[in-house]
């Protein structure tokens, strides 16, 4: 198997477990640490006593998770990666202080949290850049031969240079069955071009499916195993968003629509999963919230808690709660969009946000079935009544519950 034919979902899988793998491997660095400067045995016996420090992994990844490490522009940014983790570390090492004051005397170790922080920051940043580097490297490069026409063709070139992974080796030509090399050349017909160049992947937009000498030059090269992308359903899946300007009538037939909450085992096992984040992220809140309190009070007069009607599944209106992370005067009777650098938000309100801690009062949304941990961010009826005439299937968005992490 030729390394560039990892899709972006295999791409992704991969970095997940690389990082559960090193974030655990960081956790055993950090025992070894903790027990050469105590001297404590370091022997499987003495781990199956401390096997409790094992939800330290999963909580990191939960964290990552929540954060968006996981969103392709992401995945691809070795600044948001650190700053990123170095959040999680922050989150966790701030819940542990908490704990170690109001635990019993020497019932819990400082030094297990603070090196496993340490070390995951470490190993993970430098399995992040070592992904970063092979991405770049032409063994790793997805190629790939984009048919469309006009400025379509200019829009997927472009978006696609954001992603290191992909490399556009040609383009459809004036006649769309012929392919232009992007290094300089005559047009081929589709079928040599793949060979010749060894493609690895065709991105089709809707305006060529009608062409009858395209459709049997891509179907040619289906039979030899290339792999067929209509442009709509790779975008969304690196931006987990629709492109609107690609998708026409016939939408439902490049992303054929099933809402993700039906049939039974997926519910049951996203519910599952729903509640146990929002359980962990309802005692997180709680460790943290008479220090966040007290900063809000100190900062700016007003509630320490926030609370808003917004949209949810089958258009149905709930409250969602958050941290007060604006002054209370904010909108003074009508509805106002938030905007980057508002001037709004408080000096407290500032942080909490960059740290995303303002969010986790929606886990209580989350336990109450109102919300999930991921989907669409619900919007206020007064926008959602304005962005429906604005955006062709906005209120598709309505057929799952609303997400805490978009």
């Amino acid at each position: 198997m030729k390394l560039s034919a990892l899709t972006p979902s295999e791409r992704r899988a991969v970095v997940i477990i690389g990082d559960l793998l090193l974030l655990t491997m960081a956790l055993l660095l950090a025992y070894g640490l903790w027990t050469y400067r105590g001297g404590h045995p370091f022997s499987i016996a003495f781990l199956k006593k401390k096997a409790i420090w094992f939800v330290l992994p999963p909580i990191w990844f939960f964290l990552a998770a929540v954060g968006g490490l996981y969103e392709y522009r992401n995945l691809v940014s070795l600044q948001r990666t650190l700053r990123g983790f170095a959040t999680c570390g922050a989150i966790i090492l701030i819940s542990y202080t908490v704990l170690y004051f109001f635990a019993p005397k020497e019932s819990l170790p400082r030094g297990v949290v603070l090196y496993h922080a340490f070390f995951s920051l470490g190993l993970v940043g430098g399995w992040r850049y070592l992904l970063l580097v092979l991405h770049g490297n032409p063994l790793f490069r997805r190629r790939c031969v984009v048919v469309a026409k006009g400025e379509e063709r200019e829009g997927v070139i472009s978006f696609l240079g954001q992603y290191p992974f992909y490399e556009v080796v040609g383009v459809s030509a004036e006649a769309p069955e012929m392919i232009m090399p992007l290094q300089g050349g005559d047009p081929v017909d589709l079928p040599s071009f793949v060979r010749t160049f060894g493609v690895d992947e065709i991105l089709v937009t809707a305006p060529v499916y009608s062409d009858r000498k395209v459709s049997r030059a891509i179907v040619s090269c289906g039979e030899k195993g290339i792999t067929i992308t209509p442009f709509p359903l790779l975008y969304e899946e690196l931006t987990g968003r629709v492109p609107i300007d690609h998708v026409r009538e016939g939408w439902w037939y490049l992303l054929p629509f099933r809402a993700a909450e039906t049939g039974m085992l997926y519910p049951m096992l996203k519910r599952t999963a729903d509640v146990i984040g929002a359980i962990l992220g309802l005692s997180f809140l709680g460790l943290i919230l008479p220090w966040v309190a007290l900063a809000i009070k100190l900062d700016s007069k007003g509630p320490v808690f926030y609370r808003q009607v917004r949209v949810g599944r089958g258009g149905r209106t709930f409250t969602v709660w958050k941290l007060r992370t604006m002054r209370t005067d904010a909108e003074r009777g009508k509805a106002v969009w938030a905007k980057e650098k508002d001037p709004r938000v408080t000096r407290v309100g500032r942080w909490l946000r960059k740290a995303r801690f303002d969010e986790f009062p929606q886990c209580w949304n989350i336990l109450k079935g109102e919300m999930s941990i991921i989907g669409p961010r619900p919007e206020r009826p007064e926008f959602v009544k304005e962005l429906r005439d604005l955006i062709p299937f906005f209120e598709l968005r309505h057929s799952v519950k609303p997400g805490m992490a978009g």
